[in-house]
Protein backbone atom coordinates (compact mmCIF):
# COMPACT_ATOMS: atom_id res chain seq x y z
CA UNK A 1 0.00 0.00 0.00
CA UNK A 2 1.28 2.98 -1.03
CA UNK A 3 1.88 6.00 1.52
CA UNK A 4 0.74 9.44 1.07
CA UNK A 5 1.18 12.72 3.01
CA UNK A 6 -1.71 14.97 3.94
CA UNK A 7 -1.64 18.63 2.95
CA UNK A 8 -1.30 20.69 6.08
CA UNK A 9 -4.09 22.82 6.43
CA UNK A 10 -2.54 26.05 6.37
CA UNK A 11 -1.51 25.30 2.85
CA UNK A 12 -5.33 23.52 2.02
CA UNK A 13 -6.37 27.10 1.99
CA UNK A 14 -4.28 28.15 -0.70
CA UNK A 15 -5.49 24.98 -2.41
CA UNK A 16 -7.64 25.23 -5.93
CA UNK A 17 -9.60 23.00 -5.05
CA UNK A 18 -10.17 24.21 -1.24
CA UNK A 19 -11.46 27.78 -3.19
CA UNK A 20 -13.43 25.82 -4.91
CA UNK A 21 -15.29 24.06 -2.30
CA UNK A 22 -14.86 26.68 0.50
CA UNK A 23 -18.53 27.31 0.43
CA UNK A 24 -19.99 23.46 0.50
CA UNK A 25 -19.42 21.68 3.94
CA UNK A 26 -16.60 19.32 2.79
CA UNK A 27 -13.98 20.72 5.17
CA UNK A 28 -13.28 17.10 6.13
CA UNK A 29 -12.70 15.97 2.93
CA UNK A 30 -10.30 18.29 1.77
CA UNK A 31 -7.54 16.23 3.74
CA UNK A 32 -8.26 13.18 2.03
CA UNK A 33 -6.26 11.06 -0.30
CA UNK A 34 -8.86 11.74 -3.15
CA UNK A 35 -9.00 15.50 -2.68
CA UNK A 36 -5.06 15.66 -3.26
CA UNK A 37 -5.13 13.63 -6.39
CA UNK A 38 -8.00 16.35 -7.66
CA UNK A 39 -5.37 18.96 -6.91
CA UNK A 40 -2.43 17.30 -8.37
CA UNK A 41 -4.47 17.57 -11.51
CA UNK A 42 -5.09 21.51 -10.77
CA UNK A 43 -1.29 21.77 -10.21
CA UNK A 44 -0.90 19.82 -13.38
CA UNK A 45 -2.56 22.24 -14.94
CA UNK A 46 -0.57 25.29 -14.01
CA UNK A 47 2.82 23.00 -14.48
CA UNK A 48 5.30 25.46 -16.26
CA UNK A 49 8.29 23.00 -15.92
CA UNK A 50 8.63 20.15 -18.43
CA UNK A 51 9.60 17.75 -15.64
CA UNK A 52 6.46 16.99 -12.74
CA UNK A 53 7.82 16.28 -9.07
CA UNK A 54 4.56 16.00 -7.16
CA UNK A 55 3.34 13.23 -5.01
CA UNK A 56 0.71 11.63 -7.97
CA UNK A 57 2.62 11.15 -10.91
CA UNK A 58 0.03 8.22 -12.16
CA UNK A 59 -2.89 11.16 -12.24
CA UNK A 60 -0.64 13.76 -13.98
CA UNK A 61 0.09 11.75 -16.93
CA UNK A 62 -3.38 10.62 -17.16
CA UNK A 63 -4.15 14.31 -17.35
CA UNK A 64 -1.51 14.96 -19.66
CA UNK A 65 -2.42 12.12 -21.77
CA UNK A 66 -6.30 14.16 -22.17
CA UNK A 67 -4.74 17.44 -22.76
CA UNK A 68 -2.41 15.67 -25.73
CA UNK A 69 -5.40 14.23 -27.08
CA UNK A 70 -7.35 17.24 -26.35
CA UNK A 71 -4.83 19.72 -28.46
CA UNK A 72 -2.06 17.79 -30.13
CA UNK A 73 -0.27 20.76 -31.60
CA UNK A 74 1.08 21.77 -28.38
CA UNK A 75 4.54 20.52 -28.06
CA UNK A 76 5.32 21.31 -24.26
CA UNK A 77 2.61 18.56 -23.35
CA UNK A 78 4.30 15.76 -25.07
CA UNK A 79 7.50 16.45 -23.76
CA UNK A 80 5.92 16.50 -20.43
CA UNK A 81 4.16 13.46 -21.23
CA UNK A 82 7.35 12.20 -22.38
CA UNK A 83 9.71 12.83 -19.12
CA UNK A 84 6.83 12.24 -16.85
CA UNK A 85 6.03 8.61 -18.70
CA UNK A 86 10.26 8.15 -18.62
CA UNK A 87 10.19 9.23 -14.60
CA UNK A 88 7.32 6.41 -13.94
CA UNK A 89 9.89 4.11 -16.14
CA UNK A 90 6.15 2.67 -18.06
CA UNK A 91 8.02 1.79 -21.76
CA UNK A 92 4.80 1.03 -23.42
CA UNK A 93 4.02 4.94 -22.42
CA UNK A 94 7.23 6.22 -23.34
CA UNK A 95 6.78 4.78 -26.92
CA UNK A 96 3.35 5.96 -27.40
CA UNK A 97 4.88 9.69 -26.53
CA UNK A 98 7.40 9.29 -29.01
CA UNK A 99 5.41 8.38 -31.64
CA UNK A 100 3.22 10.91 -31.43
CA UNK A 101 5.87 13.68 -30.51
CA UNK A 102 7.29 12.12 -34.13
CA UNK A 103 3.80 12.77 -35.85
CA UNK A 104 2.96 16.30 -34.58
CA UNK A 105 6.99 17.02 -34.82
CA UNK A 106 6.93 15.97 -38.81
CA UNK A 107 10.22 15.36 -39.30
CA UNK A 108 11.16 18.67 -38.01
CA UNK A 109 12.88 19.70 -34.80
CA UNK A 110 14.71 16.26 -35.44
CA UNK A 111 17.48 17.30 -33.10
CA UNK A 112 15.00 17.29 -29.92
CA UNK A 113 13.21 13.81 -31.27
CA UNK A 114 17.26 12.61 -31.28
CA UNK A 115 17.67 13.72 -27.61
CA UNK A 116 14.56 12.13 -26.01
CA UNK A 117 15.37 9.07 -28.22
CA UNK A 118 18.77 8.94 -26.63
CA UNK A 119 17.15 9.86 -23.23
CA UNK A 120 14.57 7.18 -23.58
CA UNK A 121 17.29 4.21 -23.83
CA UNK A 122 17.94 3.84 -20.14
CA UNK A 123 14.14 2.71 -20.81
CA UNK A 124 13.49 0.90 -24.24
CA UNK A 125 16.48 -1.03 -26.22
CA UNK A 126 19.18 0.10 -28.01
CA UNK A 127 17.92 -1.53 -31.21
CA UNK A 128 14.17 0.36 -31.01
CA UNK A 129 16.17 3.34 -30.12
CA UNK A 130 18.08 2.99 -33.30
CA UNK A 131 14.36 2.17 -35.25
CA UNK A 132 13.08 5.80 -34.08
CA UNK A 133 16.45 7.46 -35.33
CA UNK A 134 16.02 5.38 -38.41
CA UNK A 135 12.58 6.53 -38.99
CA UNK A 136 13.61 10.41 -38.36
CA UNK A 137 16.08 10.18 -41.16
CA UNK A 138 13.85 8.58 -43.57
CA UNK A 139 10.83 11.16 -43.08
CA UNK A 140 7.96 8.59 -44.06
CA UNK A 141 5.10 8.26 -42.31
CA UNK A 142 4.52 4.58 -43.35
CA UNK A 143 7.43 3.55 -40.48
CA UNK A 144 5.66 5.43 -37.97
CA UNK A 145 2.87 3.04 -38.54
CA UNK A 146 4.43 0.10 -39.07
CA UNK A 147 5.15 0.36 -35.36
CA UNK A 148 3.37 -0.98 -32.01
CA UNK A 149 1.28 2.35 -31.86
CA UNK A 150 -1.10 0.99 -29.38
CA UNK A 151 -0.57 3.74 -26.80
CA UNK A 152 -0.33 6.16 -29.19
CA UNK A 153 -3.06 9.22 -28.66
CA UNK A 154 -3.00 10.12 -32.03
CA UNK A 155 -2.84 6.86 -34.09
CA UNK A 156 -6.16 4.82 -34.34
CA UNK A 157 -5.14 3.21 -37.47
CA UNK A 158 -7.30 5.46 -39.86
CA UNK A 159 -6.22 9.05 -38.09
CA UNK A 160 -2.71 9.82 -39.33
CA UNK A 161 -3.69 13.10 -41.00
CA UNK A 162 -3.89 13.40 -44.70
CA UNK A 163 -1.53 16.18 -44.81
CA UNK A 164 1.44 14.44 -43.32
CA UNK A 165 0.96 11.04 -45.62
CA UNK A 166 1.59 13.87 -48.70
CA UNK A 167 4.46 15.15 -46.94
CA UNK A 168 5.97 12.12 -46.56
CA UNK A 169 10.02 12.26 -48.65
CA UNK A 170 12.17 9.78 -49.02
CA UNK A 171 16.38 10.03 -48.21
Amino acid sequence: MTEHTTIPQSHVQDTYIWKALSDWDLNEELDSHVAERIQSAFAAEDLHALIYKGEHPDTVLKHLKRKVAKAPEVLQNHVKRFYLALRLKKETEVHGALIDLMIVLRFHGKSLAERLIKEAQVLITEPKADEYIEILNEKTAQRLLSLDVEHSLLIDGTTLPAVFKKRDRTS
